[in-house]
C-alpha cells in the first residue's frame, strides 16, 4: 500500500465538515477541572465534551530496547525491507502479529525463528487445539517455532518483538487494563469519553469489562460514542470479530477471549474448513474457524443474540445455525 492512501480521510474532508485538525502537537494536560487541554507548546484548547483515543503502544521488553517493534508506519517499512532483502528473522511472540510476519516472511525466503514463551502459539485466544494445529502449520512450512522458551532470546540479527500492546492511558480518570467506559463509552470523569483499544468497555452482551486490541472493534465502538457523545441513547453492544490470514488459512474469530471451560469442534480439526467454539456454563462465548467463515458470521449472530444451541448441534456440520437464528 501507498503512503498517499494511507490516511482515514482527506485533509480537504475534515474542512468541509468544520473539524479542525492540530497534527504534531501532543496534549501533555487534560485540564479535566479547568475544561481546557494544554498542549506542549504551551496553547491551550477549551473543551465542553472530551473524547480520549489515543490507542496503544508497542509492549517493549526492557532488555530488547534495540529491536524492531511494529506499530509506526517507519517500523512497517523497516520489517518490509528487510523481508524483501530476504533476511534472516527471529520473532519473539507468536501472537497474531508474530504468526502473521512469520508466515509472510517464511515464503519470501527467509529464516524465520520464532520464540514463544506458552506451550503453543495463540494459546490464550485459541487454546491448546487450536494453537497446536497452527503450531504444526507454521513448522510445515519451514518456521523454526520454538515454544515453552523460559528465557528472553538474544540473536545477533534481525529481531521483531511482538508481544501485545500497552494502552496510552491518561492520569485522572480510572484505569484498568485501559481506560475503564461504559457501554456508551463514558469514563469516570464528567463529560469525558474514550474510544479504542486505549479503552476497557462494558460489553452488555457478556456482562463484563473486556479490551479488544484489534481496529474493527476501534472503529465501531468510536462510531458508537461520537454517536453517545452528541447525544445519542444506544450503547455499544457488538461482538468483537477480527480475522488473520497465515498461508493459506483465513482465521476468523468472533468473541473476546474471555475464558471458557469447554471447547467443541466444528468438522474435523486440522482439515479446513472446520471450526472450535468456546463455551461457558454451555452457552458459547466465541468461535474461531479456519476457512470457515460461514460458520463465524452465524454463531457471531447467535452469540449477539443470546440464542440457545446445544453443543452437539454446534459439533454437527450437518446443522444449519441459521435454524437456531429463525
Amino acid at each position: 500500500m501507498k503512503r498517499e492512501r494511507l490516511p482515514l480521510r482527506p485533509a480537504a474532508q475534515y474542512r468541509e465538515l468544520g473539524v479542525e485538525l492540530v497534527p504534531g502537537q501532543r496534549v501533555v494536560e487534560l485540564g479535566l477541572e479547568r475544561r481546557s487541554v494544554e498542549l506542549e507548546n504551551g496553547a491551550t484548547i477549551a473543551w465542553d465534551c472530551l473524547c480520549i483515543a489515543t490507542g496503544s503502544d508497542a509492549r517493549r521488553l526492557p532488555a530488547l530496547e534495540d529491536a524492531l517493534y511494529l506499530r509506526e508506519l517507519p517500523q512497517a517499512e523497516q520489517l518490509r525491507g528487510l523481508i524483501e532483502r530476504r533476511e534472516p528473522l527471529d520473532i519473539i511472540g507468536a501472537g497474531f502479529i508474530g504468526c502473521e510476519v512469520a508466515a509472510v516472511a517464511v515464503q519470501k525466503g527467509c529464516a524465520v525463528t520464532v520464540h514463544e514463551a506458552l506451550e503453543q502459539p495463540l494459546l490464550r485466544v485459541l487454546g491448546s487445539e487450536l494453537g497446536g494445529y497452527l503450531a504444526g502449520v507454521h513448522r510445515t512450512h519451514g518456521v523454526d517455532l520454538r515454544t515453552s522458551v523460559a528465557s528472553t532470546p538474544r540473536p545477533e540479527g534481525n529481531l521483531l518483538v511482538a508481544v501485545g500492546s500497552v494502552p496510552r492511558t491518561q492520569s485522572g480518570l480510572r484505569l484498568d487494563g485501559g481506560i475503564v467506559v461504559d457501554e456508551f463509552g463514558r469514563t469516570s470523569a464528567p463529560d469525558v469519553y474514550a474510544a479504542g483499544d486505549v479503552t476497557k468497555h462494558f460489553s452488555p452482551l457478556f456482562e463484563t469489562h473486556i479490551r479488544v486490541e484489534h481496529f474493527q472493534t476501534a472503529q465501531r465502538q468510536g462510531f458508537a460514542v461520537g454517536r453517545a457523545m452528541a447525544g445519542g441513547t444506544e450503547p455499544y453492544s457488538e461482538i468483537p470479530w477480527f480475522w488473520s490470514d497465515q498461508y493459506d488459512l483465513n482465521l476468523q474469530y468472533a468473541g473476546a477471549g474471555l475464558a471458557w471451560d469447554e471447547t467443541v469442534i466444528r468438522g474435523a480439526l486440522g482439515a479446513p474448513p472446520f471450526s472450535v467454539f468456546y463455551l461457558r456454563g454451555g452457552r458459547p462465548i466465541a468461535v474461531a474457524g479456519v476457512n470457515d467463515h460461514h460458520t463465524v458470521a452465524r454463531a457471531r449472530r447467535l452469540m449477539g443474540e443470546r440464542k440457545r444451541v446445544s453443543a452437539q448441534q454446534l459439533a454437527d456440520p450437518s446443522f444449519d445455525l441459521r435454524r437456531a437464528l429463525a
